[in-house]
């Protein structure tokens, strides 16, 4: 099964619209790959569910049930992570490169421009969510 990590956007999205991109990563397809995450990125995804700009603009988040979140955060893996050196131009994306290092993924999925340019790290893939969606639809 393949190991994969995703980005807090993508987790966030999907909880803003099920029926996106994200949404289908994250509800539909969980089956056909492993998650994993480690206490940073549990930490961010909490952090930015909470944020009132958020609630206010997306209905959906303020009225979100926490317990499905912590569902869908209780079916990954967790990881313990380590400090890696500076990789990516935002130290803030360090963690799910970290994570995905701990859990030996072969993909981190992700929005984020910054790590998409790394394209691949230590052999991880580092892909887009309609490259990811496609690449579980073919079954590799």
């Amino acid at each position: 099964m393949l190991g994969v990590v995703i980005d807090t956007v993508i987790f966030v999205r999907s909880l803003i619209n099920p029926k996106s991109f994200c949404g289908k990563i994250v509800f539909f397809h969980n089956k056909s790959y492993q998650l994993f995450i480690s206490e940073p990125i549990v930490r961010e995804i909490i952090e930015v569910l909470q944020r009132p700009e958020l609630t206010r603009k997306f209905k959906t988040l303020k009225n979100m049930d926490f317990l499905r979140v912590l569902e869908i955060l209780g079916q990954a893996n967790v990881v313990q992570v380590f400090t890696i050196g500076q990789v990516s131009r935002d130290p803030k994306d360090n963690k799910f490169l970290a994570t995905a290092i701990a859990a030996k993924a072969r993909y981190l999925v992700t929005e984020d421009k910054d790590l998409l340019d790394l394209k691949e790290y230590q052999g991880i893939k580092i892909i887009d969510t309609n490259i990811f969606l496609l690449t579980l639809e073919k079954g590799k």
